[in-house]
C-alpha cells in the first residue's frame, strides 16, 4: 500500500491541507473503517465503485463531511485506488456551499452540476497530474466566487491557529488548562458563545465542545501512539483532560469503534494518511483490512 501526499496550487493552501493518492492491493473484499479528524475530504475511488456502511448504492466519488460519526467504506477484491482532497477544517463550505444531509453524499445528491462534471473528468484523466489540473482549475474557480474578506472565515482562522497548530506542534491551553474551553474560542473569535457557536456549526459541521472532544481525542491518539506502556494510558487520559481512563476508553469507543488498549494492539493496522506537516494535531486514521 502507498499513500502520496500531493500539495494544491499555492493560492488554494490557506483552504485545502493537501491532495493525496492511495494505492493498493485489495486480497478479498476489504472494510475501511475511517473516523473523523475535523476536516471534510473529497474522494474519488478511480479504479472500482465502493458501498459506504453497508448499504446497496455504489459510489465512484463521495465527499464526506466533518461529522463525529464513523464512516466504513466496502471495497472488492482487486486494485484499490483513491484521490482525494482533505479540506482546512471550516473551509469546504468555500467551495461546497449546499447543505448535506448526512455524513456523505454523492454529486448528484448535492445536485451540482460543475461538481457532476469534475467527477466525470477526473475519472477520465488519464494520470495524476491531469488530476491534479482538474481540481486546482475547479477549487480556484470556486474560491474566486466566494465573498472576498468574509469575517468569519477570518474569525475561524484565527482560532484554529491557537487549537491545531500548522506546524504539528502542541497547542497550549489558557490559564494552564489541560484543554480548550468552547469560551476560549469564543473569546479568540471575539464573538458571544452563542455568537460563535451558531458560526463555528455553520462552517465547521459541529458544535465547538463536539470538535474539541475530536481534539482531546487526536491528543490522547498521539500520547498512546508514541508509548509503548500500557501502564502510562492512566497518565495519558488525565494528562489529555479526560477525568479518568474510563471516561477515555468510553470516548474512544464511541469515536472509532477501539479502547485504547485495542489501538494499541491493532497499531499496524492503522494508517496515518494525513501527517503532521499537512494537519498539525488533527490526523484521519483508517483501519485496513485486506489491503496490501
Amino acid at each position: 500500500m502507498e499513500f502520496t501526499p500531493i500539495t494544491c496550487h499555492e493560492t488554494l493552501r490557506p483552504f485545502i491541507r493537501n491532495y493525496w493518492l492511495l494505492t493498493s492491493q485489495c486480497t478479498a473484499t476489504g472494510t475501511q473503517q475511517i473516523f473523523s479528524n475535523g476536516a471534510a475530504s473529497l474522494h474519488f475511488y478511480l479504479s472500482q465503485d465502493i458501498t459506504i456502511d453497508d448499504g446497496e448504492r455504489h459510489y465512484r466519488t463521495a465527499l464526506f463531511n466533518q461529522n463525529m460519526q464513523k464512516v466504513s467504506v466496502v471495497s472488492n477484491k482487486g486494485t484499490f485506488n483513491i484521490f482525494g482532497a482533505e479540506f482546512v477544517p471550516f473551509c469546504s463550505r468555500v467551495f461546497f456551499p449546499s447543505e448535506m444531509d448526512g455524513i456523505y453524499a454523492s454529486p448528484e445528491d448535492l445536485q451540482d452540476e460543475e461538481f457532476i462534471a469534475l467527477s466525470k473528468n477526473i475519472h477520465e484523466a488519464g494520470s495524476t497530474e491531469q488530476r491534479v489540473t482538474l481540481l486546482d482549475d475547479f477549487f480556484l474557480k470556486r474560491l474566486a466566487q466566494f465573498p472576498e474578506g468574509d469575517i468569519n472565515i477570518e474569525r475561524l482562522s484565527d482560532v484554529f491557529d491557537d487549537i491545531v497548530p500548522t506546524d504539528g506542534s502542541t497547542a497550549q491551553p489558557p490559564h494552564c488548562q489541560n484543554e480548550f474551553s468552547p469560551a476560549d474560542l469564543a473569546s479568540a473569535a471575539c464573538l458571544s458563545q452563542k455568537q460563535f457557536t451558531r458560526v463555528f456549526n455553520k462552517y465547521v459541521g459541529m458544535n465547538p465542545k463536539s470538535y474539541l472532544r475530536l481534539l482531546r481525542f487526536h491528543k490522547a491518539l498521539m500520547e498512546i501512539q508514541s508509548s509503548s506502556d500500557n501502564s502510562s494510558l492512566t497518565h495519558i487520559a488525565w494528562s489529555c483532560g479526560y477525568y479518568d481512563l474510563a471516561h477515555m476508553t468510553s470516548d474512544f469507543r464511541d469515536i472509532c469503534d477501539f479502547s485504547p488498549s485495542e489501538l494499541i494492539q491493532h497499531g499496524q493496522e492503522l494508517t496515518e494518511t494525513f501527517g503532521q506537516k499537512f494537519s498539525g494535531l488533527m490526523k484521519k486514521k483508517i483501519k485496513i483490512e485486506n489491503l496490501i
